[in-house]
């Protein structure tokens, strides 16, 4: 791990300085890591320096009121000293949400000296009776019933208020956002490798979409069956105001239940065409 450090080091370094002979460069940063008693006291911003540098003009040296085209009192356009704040964020993979840079390990999800257990995965907009039914299915056949929705908002409620990437993955959610890929995909794992003497898996509520579904057959395993909810955006919209009035869950808010169902339309076709595609999928509703 230090050897990784040590080269992460000095690449951002090299990004950050760019400096016109690399090699003494390199030779220099070596120096400073012996001086500093070897590569496990380096951190990745070692050899950047708190110094800044300035950079150049945008209109090359023009004066600020010379860089608008027209500067006469009657131009239409408000202009601003700052830019105004802005409230939405995306975050697009896991590293983005971690003060250090981490290797994904690669793992058996299931153990390879016993049959897999069938895997069922129920999909449907929010509010469609994902739950209800997975359980129903779990019962009936007597398989493990996972609900991806509820290892997300435990990990949250044990971890927001002191980790700093559940604290921004909660403000996804509420805000009715998917959760990170990776993160999601790395709690399913860990959750069916807990249940090793499973011989069915039902998970509720993924994937939420086709990148989704590749990563979940790319790390996990192809599904054995699809169920698909279908259900009216009306009646969604219908189910998850009663839920909201009866359970209180923060991604039930107004403004998050209208981004789930926005996010659902735009994801259900493609994913139900993927599975169809592949013969997995049976729709009921």
């Amino acid at each position: 791990m230090a050897e990784i450090c040590d080269f992460q080091s000095l690449l951002t370094g090299l990004m950050y300085y760019r400096p016109d002979d690399p090699i003494e460069y390199l030779e220099n940063c070596l120096k400073k890591v012996r001086e500093l008693g070897g590569t496990e006291k380096v951190r990745w911003d070692t050899f950047v320096g708190q110094e800044k540098k300035s950079l150049p003009p945008l209109n090359g040296g023009q004066s600020r009121r010379s860089f608008f085209r027209n500067d006469s009192p009657s131009f239409p356009y408000r202009r601003y000293d700052r830019l105004p704040p802005i409230h939405q964020f995306s975050i697009e993979s896991d590293s983005d949400l971690s003060e250090t840079a981490e290797l994904i390990e690669e793992y058996e999800v299931f153990d390879p000296s016993r049959p897999r257990p069938k895997v069922i995965l129920i999909i449907g907009g929010p509010g469609s009776g994902k739950g209800t039914q997975s359980l129903k299915i779990a019962e009936r056949y007597g398989f493990q019933y996972v609900s991806v929705g509820e290892l997300l908002r435990k990990k949250m409620i044990h971890n927001a208020t002191s980790n700093r990437k559940w604290s921004l993955i909660a403000r996804i959610i509420t805000n009715g956002e998917l959760a990170p890929q990776e993160t999601t995909i790395t709690e399913i794992k860990q959750k069916i490798m807990k249940i090793p003497d499973a011989s069915g898996i039902v998970i509720d509520g993924f994937p939420r979409d086709v990148g989704q579904a590749l990563s979940f057959e790319d790390q996990i395993c192809t599904p054995d069956l699809v169920v698909f909810l279908a259900c009216s955006n009306q009646r969604l919209k219908e189910r998850l105001e009663k839920r909201a009035e009866q359970q209180g869950r923060p991604d039930d808010n107004p403004k998050a239940t209208e981004r789930r169902l926005a996010n659902f339309k735009q994801n259900a076709i493609p994913l139900v065409k993927y599975f169809q595609e592949k013969g997995l999928i049976v729709t009921t509703g």
